[in-house]
C-alpha cells in the first residue's frame, strides 16, 4: 500500500498485478449509478482518501484475483479455486462481485453448478452493470444445460431463473417449467422422471438420456425409463399453487401492488377471496372471508394510490377491499337481487367506479371512493317468455369515441355496449350467435376496441364495438367446449388468451386469428377462469382450473424452441399394441375422433391417423386378417370401424343398433373374431374374415356395455363383458353365456347400513386378465378405485381388492415371471401391484396428466396415454 496511492483493481484477464498510473481525475459517473460502485475494479481509486480497512481491503482482494488468475493460466486450477474463496469474502462490492464472477465461472467449468449459479446470482445483485451484464449471460443459459443442475435444484432459485433464459437456455427452461406444478415439491427421483420425460416429449432424446442419468438421493432400486413421447401439451406454468379448495372461479390480476409486490386476486367457491405474490404464487395475508356464497367475479382498482379488489357472487352483494388493510372498505354494497357474476372497473369523470353484472339482468356502476351507486341502474325487460336468455353472465370495461362503455353478454348470447356517462344503451345489441356468453374481455386491435366473447359453443370471437361487425372468423382453437377468455396489451402489441375445460389455453394475435405460442395445458382442472397481464411487456395469463389451482403462466413468443412429435387433439382414450411386418405398432385413439399409429421403437408416426367421423373413439383392438394387420375401433354411430394400418384405408365395419364403445378380439379355431358391446347392452360376437356377426345380438346385459376382454378358460377362449352392475362370460364359439353373471359385493362400509335401498353399488368401469398361481384371474376395476380380482373358474374373490383412488386406467402383464397389475389415476400416477401378494411392486411412475390408457407390450414396454400425450417406458431396470 505505501509503494503507490494509485491502484488499478481490473486483474482479470486483461491486466495483471497492480500497476503505478499518472494521477488524473476519476470519470464522471452517469446520474443515478449504483452508489456501491465508487471502487469499481476498473478505475484508480486514491488509497489514501479511504479508511484504512477499506484500502487494505481493496488491494488484498485485487491481489488474490490477480493471482488466482495466474494460477489459472498456470493450470493450477485447485490453487486458483481457494484464491477466489478468499476474494469473495471481500466487503468492498465490486471487487467482491468480481470475485463471484470468476469463482463461478470456475467452478462451473469444475463441474459444480450449484455453487457457481448461487455465486452469479449474488453478483447479479453487484453495483458494476458490465459484471451484471457478464453473469446475466451465464444464468440465462449455463444452468438450463446442466441437468444435474436442474434436477436438483431449489425451486426457489429456479423461480429466479427462469425469466433469465435465452438462446441455448430456452429449451432447458421450457422442460423445467413443463411439468412444474408436479415436480416442484416433489422427491428428487421424481422431478428426475419428469424432467426426462418432458425433454422428451420436446423432442430431445439426448437430453431426456442425460437427466435420466442423474444420481439422486435413495435412488429407486427399479425404474422405467422413458423412450419417446409426443408433445401436444407443452407449455408449462411459472408456478401453480393449491388456491380454493373448491375451485378457482374468478381471477384478476391488474397493475396493483401489496407491499410493493404486484398481486393476483382470485375468488372461490369456498366464498373466500386470495391474494397471490404474482412473482412467486406466494399467498399473501390471510383469505377474506366476508362473502356467504360463492365469489363469482373479481377484480382490481387503483383508488389514490391504494390497491383495491371488488368482488360479487351468489350472495347478491358487492364488496370492495382495501389490500393493505385487508379489510371491507364500506359496507356490502347492495342492489342486485339475484346473482352478481360480472365485475369489471373504470374511471368515470374522473372518479374510478365499479361495473357490475348479474342474473337480474341489471348493470350498476358503483363509487370506489364512496361505495355509493352512480346514477340508476342500466338494463332492459325480458319481455315475453322466459328471461333466462337475458340473465347477464359478464362485463367488461373500455373506451369507445373517448367514452368510458361497459360490455355485457348474456346467457342468449347477446352482448350490449352501455355508456357509463350517460348511463344507457350505447347501440344495438349484437347478437353472436355463439351460445351463451361464458366470458367477456376487451382489447385495442387496429386503433379501435374489439370485444372477445367467449361462447358455450366452444367458440372465441372478436367483435369491433364501433361498427357492431365480427373481426375475422373463430379462433382457430375453439373447440366444442365454453370458452373462457381473456386479453391485454403488451410490448409486442395486443393478444387474446382462451381457455377450455379440457384444460387447455392458447394465446391469438387478434390481427392474424393465429395461434403465437405453444398451448398451456391446465395439469389436472378443468379452465374455469382467466385474467392476463404484463410483465416487462410481456404477456403473463393467470389461470384457475376447477380443481382449485392457481398456474401463472409465461407464454413463449418467441420462435418454438424444438420439433415435438404430433399428437392427439383430446385426450387419449386408449392404446394397444400390434405386430406388422416383424416390428411392434402403438395404436392410440382419442376423443378427438382419430386413431394413429406409432413405431414401438421409435415414436415414429406410422401411416396415417384414421380420421373422419369426428366423434370420440373409445377403444381399439388389433387382429391379423388373411396375414395382414387389422384394427377394431370402437366409438359412436352404431358402427365398430375397419381399420388397415398398413395402408391406412378403411375396410368397412361392424353394425350395431347403438354406439360402440367397448371391443377385444380373439381366435377361433384360428379364426380371428371380434367381440364389441354396445350400449344399448348388446354383445355381438364377429367373424373378421367375413364380417359375419356369428350369433345375432347377445343379450342379458340391463345397462350398456362398458368393458370388454378377452382370455383363454380351460384351453378355449372365452369373452368376458360388463355393464355397470354385472360382469358375464361368453364362448365366442357358440354365443352361449357361461355361467350366471358375476356380481361384486359391496365393499366394507360402503353399503348404509340405515338406509341401504339409496346406496347404489360402484359402477364397473374396466376389465383385465391374467393368470396368477396357475389359475385365470379377472381384474375388475370400479368408479370408486377399487380392483377386485375374481378367479374365472370358480368365480371366487381372490383375497381383498386392491384400492387404486382415482381409477381411470387398467392392465396386466406378466413380467420376469411376475404376474403384474398396473393401473392409472386421475392424479396422474401409474400404480404397479404384484398380483400374486396384492401389494404394491417398484415406485410410482408419476406423469403430468391424468392417466387415460395402459398397455404393456411383449417386451415389457409401458405404452401409456396421459391427458393428449402418448409416450413409451422401458422395461423396468435396475437403476
Amino acid at each position: 500500500m505505501t509503494d503507490s496511492k494509485q491502484h488499478r483493481g481490473w486483474i482479470g484477464k486483461l491486466f495483471g498485478g497492480r500497476r503505478a498510473r499518472p494521477q488524473r481525475q476519476a470519470p464522471v459517473r452517469p446520474a443515478g449509478e449504483d452508489p456501491r460502485a465508487w471502487a469499481r475494479p476498473e478505475e484508480l481509486v486514491d488509497l489514501s482518501s479511504l479508511p484504512p480497512h477499506v484500502a487494505e481491503d481493496m488491494v488484498a482482494t485485487a491481489a488474490l484475483i490477480d493471482e488466482a488468475d495466474r494460477a489459472r493460466e498456470r493450470g493450477d486450477r485447485e490453487q486458483a479455486e481457494e484464491l477466489l474463496h478468499g476474494a469473495v469474502g471481500s466487503t468492498v462490492d465490486p471487487y467482491r462481485q468480481l470475485a463471484e464472477e470468476r469463482l463461478g465461472t470456475l467452478l462451473s467449468e469444475n463441474g459444480e453448478a450449484e455453487e457457481a449459479i448461487a455465486l452469479w446470482l449474488r453478483a447479479a445483485e453487484g453495483p458494476d452493470p458490465g459484471l451484471r451484464q457478464a453473469v446475466e449471460v451465464y444464468l440465462g443459459s449455463i444452468p438450463f444445460a446442466d441437468p444435474g443442475f436442474l434436477v436438483r435444484a431449489d425451486p426457489a432459485t429456479m423461480l429466479t431463473l427462469l425469466p433469465r433464459a435465452w438462446g441455448p437456455g430456452r429449451l432447458g427452461a421450457a422442460v423445467y417449467q413443463a411439468s412444474a406444478h408436479r415436480h416442484r415439491d416433489a422427491p428428487a427421483a421424481v422431478r428426475r422422471h419428469l424432467l426426462a420425460l418432458d425433454a422428451a416429449r420436446y423432442g430431445d432424446l439426448d437430453l431426456a438420456a442425460r437427466i435420466d442419468a442423474v444420481p439422486v438421493p435413495d435412488e429407486p432400486a427399479a425404474r422405467r425409463r422413458v423412450e419417446w413421447a409426443s408433445g401436444v401439451q407443452l407449455g408449462g406454468c411459472r408456478w401453480s399453487t393449491l388456491g380454493h379448495p373448491d375451485g378457482v372461479s374468478a381471477v384478476a390480476a391488474g397493475p396493483v401492488t401489496v407491499d410493493g409486490r404486484p398481486v393476483v386476486v382470485t375468488g372461490g367457491d369456498d366464498g373466500t377471496v386470495r391474494l397471490w405474490d404474482l412473482a412467486t404464487g406466494e399467498t399473501v395475508g390471510e383469505p377474506l372471508a366476508e362473502h356467504t356464497g360463492r365469489v363469482l367475479a373479481v377484480a382490481t382498482a387503483d383508488l389514490d394510490g391504494r390497491p383495491l379488489a371488488v368482488s360479487a357472487g351468489t350472495d347478491k352483494a358487492v364488496r370492495i377491499w382495501d389490500l393493505r388493510t385487508r379489510r371491507l372498505r364500506h359496507a356490502p354494497l347492495t342492489g342486485h337481487t339475484d346473482w352478481v357474476t360480472g365485475v369489471a372497473t373504470a374511471t368515470v369523470r374522473d372518479r374510478p367506479v365499479a361495473v357490475t353484472c348479474g342474473h337480474d339482468q341489471s348493470v350498476r356502476v358503483w363509487d370506489l371512493a364512496t361505495g355509493e351507486p352512480v346514477g340508476a341502474p342500466m338494463g332492459e325487460p325480458a319481455g315475453p317468455g322466459s328471461a333466462y336468455p337475458h340473465r347477464l353472465a359478464a362485463v367488461a370495461t373500455t373506451v369507445l369515441d373517448r367514452r368510458p362503455v361497459a360490455v355485457t353478454g348474456d346467457f342468449g348470447g347477446t352482448v350490449r355496449v352501455w355508456d357509463l356517462v350517460k348511463g344507457r344503451r350505447l347501440r344495438a345489441p349484437l347478437a353472436t350467435g355463439t351460445g351463451a356468453v361464458e366470458a367477456l374481455a376487451t382489447v385495442s386491435a387496429d386503433g379501435g376496441p374489439v370485444v372477445v366473447v367467449g361462447g358455450s359453443d366452444g367458440s372465441a370471437t372478436l367483435w369491433d364495438l364501433a361498427s357492431g361487425a365480427r373481426v375475422g372468423e373463430r379462433l382457430g382453437g375453439s373447440t366444442t367446449w365454453p370458452q373462457t377468455v381473456a386479453a391485454v396489451t403488451g410490448g409486442a402489441g395486443p393478444v387474446v388468451v382462451t381457455g377450455d375445460t379440457t384444460g387447455m389455453v392458447r394465446l391469438w394475435d387478434p390481427a392474424t386469428g393465429r395461434q403465437s405460442a405453444q398451448a398451456f395445458a391446465g395439469p389436472l382442472g378443468r379452465v374455469r377462469t382467466l385474467a392476463a397481464t404484463t410483465v416487462d411487456g410481456r404477456p403473463v395469463v393467470l389461470i384457475g382450473t376447477g380443481d382449485g389451482r392457481v398456474h401463472r403462466w409465461d407464454p413463449d413468443t418467441e420462435r418454438p424452441v424444438s420439433d415435438p412429435l404430433p399428437g392427439h387433439g383430446d385426450t387419449v382414450t386408449s392404446v394397444t399394441t400390434i405386430e406388422v411386418d416383424g416390428g411392434t405398432l402403438v395404436v392410440s385413439s382419442g376423443w378427438d375422433g382419430t386413431a394413429r399409429l406409432w413405431d414401438l421403437a421409435t415414436g415414429a408416426a406410422a401411416g396415417t391417423p384414421l380420421t373422419g367421423s369426428g366423434d370420440p373413439v373409445y377403444g381399439t383392438a388389433a387382429a391379423v386378417v388373411d396375414g395382414r394387420p387389422l384394427v377394431v375401433v370402437a366409438g359412436n354411430g352404431g358402427t365398430a370401424r375397419l381399420w388397415d394400418p398398413v395402408g391406412g384405408a378403411e375396410r368397412g365395419g361392424l353394425d350395431h343398433d347403438a354406439d360402440v364403445h367397448a371391443v377385444a378380439t380373439t381366435a377361433l379355431d384360428g379364426r380371428p373374431v371380434a367381440v364389441t358391446g354396445g350400449t344399448d347392452g348388446v354383445v355381438r360376437i364377429w367373424d373378421l374374415g367375413t364380417g359375419e356377426d356369428l350369433h345375432g345380438p347377445l343379450s342379458g346385459h340391463e345397462s350398456g356395455v362398458t368393458a370388454v376382454v378377452t382370455t383363454e378358460l380351460e384351453g378355449r377362449p372365452v369373452a368376458v363383458t360388463a355393464d355397470e352392475d354385472t360382469v358375464r362370460l361368453w364362448d365366442p364359439a357358440s354365443g352361449a353365456p357361461l355361467g350366471p353373471p358375476i356380481v361384486l359385493a359391496p365393499s366394507a362400509g360402503a353399503v348404509s347400513a340405515a338406509e341401504p335401498e339409496d346406496e347404489l353399488p360402484p359402477a364397473i368401469e374396466m376389465l383385465a386378465t391374467a393368470v396368477v398361481d396357475g389359475r385365470p384371474v379377472l381384474a375388475v376395476g370400479c368408479e370408486d378405485g377399487l380392483v377386485h380380482l375374481r378367479d374365472l373358474t370358480t368365480r371366487a374373490p381372490v383375497g381383498e381388492p386392491v384400492r387404486a383412488d382415482g381409477l381411470t386406467a387398467l392392465t396386466t402383464a406378466r413380467i420376469e415371471g411376475r404376474p403384474l397389475l398396473l393401473t392409472g389415476g386421475h392424479d396422474g400416477i401409474v400404480r404397479t401391484w404384484d398380483l400374486t401378494t396384492r401389494t404394491p411392486s417398484g415406485p410410482d411412475l408419476v406423469l403430468p396428466f391424468p392417466v387415460g390408457a395402459l398397455a404393456v407390450a411383449p417386451t415389457g414396454r409401458l405404452v401409456a396415454g396421459f391427458g393428449r400425450e402418448v409416450a413409451v417406458f422401458g422395461p423396468a431396470d435396475p437403476a
